[in-house]
């Protein structure tokens, strides 16, 4: 039978290394998985006992909020044994305020104490706020079939105003506690201007008010409203059965207990609970990146403190809190769940801890372990790795040449296609040069022939003037025949690169009165002005080429404006470029115009002038491919109202000394 050694020698050195990297992987993997497994069943029991001694903690708040109100609901119980504020006693200085505030019941007008008699102050106590007779008889949920019984609800209020103060003075975290009447008055503090209070509106439609007005019994009411975001709202009668009751109109948590008289429901006292508020003042989880959240019994968030994570808390689905209620931890989304449900309110506290807070402090401890275990992996692939270094290097080696043998044939292949694209290119442009001299060529020598024809035969029959007149016609075709020749010459010794680019430092501004000069007779014969403002600007660039770019695009601009025109040339700084535009306010061009312009090859005619000057359709090629040869970018920009802007941009440099002490000597 073979030993280790021979079983190792017989995988070969390919296999011992992945073989050894696998047994090290897999007995890590068990270790730590041990480890964590162990870590994570101790976290989970701290975080259930954690969490329980919170709930006490909340359950404890929720007590004192419900014994509160039930001291208010014994204290307005005993103000009505007591008959107070019935007919025959002399209402006290506040309720006579109240009862001013509003005298003939107008009905654009409530019952207030926005206004308190001395020696009260108006935020000292709260406020009361009530509708007129008229008005509460047509609120629904409210109703007042004795027009002066409202009084005593009023007067109950102004009893419990006191004592709602009270309350709230030592529990900071209930935003507002009330009472509301059936008959349309409500007391509240703290105070607030009846203008701005929303209660008198709220509370008769609220599931707190509508469900206590059909239970009418001694039990705690909820509604349940979602501290942000889309509320879901919830009545519940008990400490511990739902009920859906709809929307709740409040921002907040409310509790509360309805009042009776005889079996008759008269209102409810109710304080609103800041759900946020009181789970900061539960303190924070004892894990620093740990979550408090308080929902529903259907597990839907109401509120929630944040841990000290950066990113923002990860919302957390129903059932994956509901699932966390179950068992003493869940696992969610990367957070450890632990739910339980609160005696005193059909709330569930829930406590979310990140996997990476209950793992890392444990691994940070247990380092030297992993460490250790870590060290004897790499001298076992330390080992192996010598017995691959030979093969790795015979494998390299092969490697090398094959890359150097594709690398070789990439170039070549390379080569190849930019010779066949440089050769594709140089056909198409003989074909387009061609195409271009018998298109463009034959129609100017054709009239020039046929003029000169007719001048021939019957030269004699003629009067002076009709032969000056074809002498100057002959003149202008002979013209043009001229400029399209010098064109197609040019644009050839261009394309063909027989035209040798020799760049040079010189003044735009004395290229373009060169330029103005040779269209000014154009120009002159349609009373069109061009202006220089290119200012003082040095370019570097091929004299000859940029000449011939302006005269081609000044001639276009004349040819194409009406008479009586404007054409300028301007230029401004581009970085180290210089973009140069003549402008015009002529006939301009449609969108598809201009991108048949700017496309060579697309078979575009040339169009007549304002005047029915015939163009060449050769002069924007050559301006496009002198620019592209310096390096340039053409532009066109162009509307049949405003007329038309071609640009273009060359090198823009600086002029020396001795280049500026030259010109003046050169002028003269």
């Amino acid at each position: 039978m073979k030993g280790w050694k021979g079983w190792l020698t017989s995988l070969g050195p390919d296999r011992v290394l992945p073989v050894t990297v696998a047994t090290g992987a897999v007995l890590v993997v068990a270790v730590l998985y041990g480890h964590t497994q162990r870590c994570l069943e101790a976290a989970r029991l701290e975080i259930s006992r954690d969490l329980k001694n919170q709930a006490e903690l909340l359950d404890g708040r929720f007590d004192l909020v419900v014994t509160q109100l039930e001291i208010l609901r014994a204290q307005a119980g005993a103000f009505a044994l007591a008959g107070s504020g019935a007919g025959g006693s002399p209402p006290s200085p506040l309720l006579s305020a109240f009862l001013e505030s509003n005298p003939e019941e107008a009905s654009t007008r409530l019952y207030s104490l926005d206004r308190m008699p001395p020696p009260f102050e108006a935020d000292q106590l709260g406020n009361m706020v009530a509708l007129n007779t008229m008005a509460a008889r047509r609120r629904p949920g409210l109703a007042r079939p004795d027009p002066s019984g409202w009084v005593r609800d009023a007067a109950l209020g102004l009893e419990l105003l006191p004592a709602m103060a009270g309350i709230r003075a030592g529990m900071p975290d209930l935003p507002r506690i009330y009472f509301g009447a059936a008959t349309g008055v409500v007391a509240f503090s703290p105070w607030e201007p009846s203008a701005a209070s929303s209660l008198l509106d709220s509370y008769p439609v609220g599931p707190v008010y509508r469900a206590a007005a059909r239970a009418g019994d001694a039990a705690p009411l909820w509604s349940l409203v979602a501290a942000a975001g889309p509320a879901t709202g919830a009545a519940v009668e008990g400490p511990s059965q739902p009920r859906a009751m709809g929307m709740a109109p409040e921002q907040y948590s409310t509790v509360g207990l309805p009042l009776t008289k005889n079996g008759a429901f008269v209102g409810i006292v109710a304080a609103q609970i800041d759900l946020a508020e009181v789970l900061r003042n539960l303190g924070p989880s004892q894990h620093e990146a740990g979550r408090l959240i308080l929902t529903d019994r259907d597990g839907r968030v109401l509120a929630e403190t944040t841990g000290t994570d950066a990113a923002p808390p990860t919302p957390i689905p129903s059932a994956a809190v509901m699932a966390g209620l179950d068992s003493e931890t869940a696992a969610h989304g990367g957070l450890y769940l632990s739910a339980t449900a609160l005696d005193r309110a059909p709330l569930m506290l829930v406590h979310a801890v990140p996997r990476n807070a209950v793992l890392l402090p444990t691994l940070l401890r247990d380092f030297g372990s992993l460490g250790l275990l870590a060290l004897l992996l790499a001298l076992v692939l330390a080992l192996s790795l010598r017995m691959m270094r030979r093969a790795v290097a015979e494998r390299e080696s092969a490697v090398t040449a094959e890359r150097t043998v594709r690398a070789a044939s990439e170039r070549a292949l390379d080569d190849l296609r930019a010779a066949h694209d440089e050769l594709d290119f140089l056909n198409r442009e003989k074909t387009r040069f061609f195409s271009l001299i018998s298109h463009d060529l034959r129609g100017p020598f054709n009239a020039l022939l046929g003029m000169t024809q007719e001048l021939a035969e019957h030269a004699p029959q003629m009067t002076p003037e009709d032969v000056s007149d074809f002498a100057r016609t002959t003149h202008q075709s002979a013209r043009k025949v001229f400029e399209l020749l010098e064109n197609l010459l040019q644009w050839s010794r261009v394309q063909m690169s027989g035209k040798p680019f020799a760049p040079s430092v010189f003044a735009l501004r004395d290229l373009v009165a060169d330029a103005i000069r040779d269209v000014q007779s154009a120009a002159e014969a349609k009373d069109i002005t061009v202006l220089d403002a290119v200012g003082d600007r040095w370019v570097l660039a091929d004299r000859t080429m940029i000449l011939a770019v302006l005269r081609n695009l000044l001639v276009n601009a004349v040819k194409f404006s009406h008479p009586g025109g404007l054409v300028h040339i301007t230029s401004r700084a581009l970085g180290d470029r210089l973009e140069v535009a003549v402008t015009d306010r002529g006939i301009g061009m449609e969108p598809e115009q201009v991108q048949a312009l700017l496309h060579p090859g697309t078979g575009q005619a040339s169009r007549p002038g304002t005047q029915g000057e015939v163009g060449t359709g050769l002069g924007l090629t050559l301006v496009r491919d002198l620019v592209l040869r310096h390096g340039g970018e053409l532009k066109v920009s162009s509307s049949p109202a405003d007329g038309t802007v071609v640009s273009f941009t060359v090198p823009l440099t600086a002029a020396g000394a001795e280049q500026r002490a030259r010109i003046p000597a050169i002028a003269e």
